[in-house]
């Protein structure tokens, strides 16, 4: 079985944008025609019916956030279950944003229920590598070639309460961005990446040199793009040679961009789709053929 950073690094070396559309469900935001009247996960799995297939023209991969799926109960997380298959079933690449971090039996319970759903997933770090282990032992290709995030530089203002303080002379997201690069040694590469990436936030522009150097091997998650004021053109140094290592987040700004009594909703997300791909295709291609490179 081809791994998820194989799979990921083929499809952009193929022509397609390294992005992600974020898949965060908000029924205030969802057309109104979208199966009126049906519950609140009936709503969901169908408006994904119909933009999945839409987004698979302009994206490798999907993040759906389990959050908004959970607050529906168990209709909600079988909603998610389903969104990802449809999302597996149109080529994507399924990416869980689950943000765990447990220990022992709790984290092996955790890697085996969303790695059965999921090809990657996001991680919090705090409770150290015993946390992160019992996902990366499923990062193997004989495991199932999984990936992960691990959340080294968050999107949110509040990330400097924790990520900046010092720790041995230097900020603790960087003591955090080595030991992500530890984690990923001894898991192999391919096309130049490990199975172990990290979340750095777009909004964070300044520092994506520094966190890029320090992981040198990662393919990066970043969030932040537009909603939270981070912008595509600032993330040029995310990006290794032939525009691999790092994925653009967008959620808002393509999954919402239109009112719920929009009929042309439907197109408004694919022209959303086709122009954020664009424009993060070619900050990463005019990254890729610079001569300086930041992860060779």
């Amino acid at each position: 079985m081809q791994s998820f950073v194989g799979r990921l690094a083929e499809r952009v070396l193929g022509g397609q944008a390294p992005v992600v559309i974020g898949l965060d469900p908000r029924l205030d935001a969802f057309p109104n025609q979208v199966a009126a009247g049906k519950s609140p996960a009936e709503r969901i799995v169908a408006f994904y019916r119909a933009t999945l297939p839409v987004i698979a023209r302009h994206a490798p991969c999907v993040k759906p956030n389990v959050a908004f799926f959970e607050c529906y109960g168990s209709a909600g997380y079988r909603a998610y279950e389903e969104v990802c298959a449809d999302a597996k079933r149109h080529g994507l690449l399924v990416l869980g944003d689950i943000k765990r971090g447990d220990i022992g039996s709790t984290a092996e319970a955790y890697a085996e229920g969303h790695f059965a759903i999921a090809d990657a997933v996001t991680l919090h770090p705090y409770l150290g590598l015993d946390s992160v282990q019992p996902f990366l032992k499923h990062c193997t290709p004989a495991n199932g070639g999984k990936g992960v995030f691990v959340l080294v530089r968050t999107s949110n203002p509040g990330a400097k309460d924790f990520q900046d303080l010092a720790v041995g002379g230097e900020p603790l997201c960087d003591v955090v961005a080595r030991a992500v690069t530890r984690w990923g040694h001894d898991l192999g590469l391919e096309h130049g990446y490990s199975p172990v990436g990290a979340v750095v936030g777009a909004t964070w522009p300044q520092e994506l040199a520094r966190l890029r150097a320090l992981l040198p091997h990662a393919w990066l998650l970043l969030p932040g793009v537009g909603a939270q004021g981070g912008k595509v053109q600032d993330l040029a140094a995310a990006f290794g040679p032939k525009g691999l290592g790092a994925l653009v987040n967008q959620s808002r700004g393509v999954m919402q961009c239109f009112k719920p009594d929009d009929t042309q909703w439907l197109d408004r997300i694919e022209a959303a789709a086709k122009s954020f791909a664009a424009e993060c295709r070619a900050v990463a291609m005019a990254q890729g053929r610079s001569p300086v490179q930041g992860n060779s």
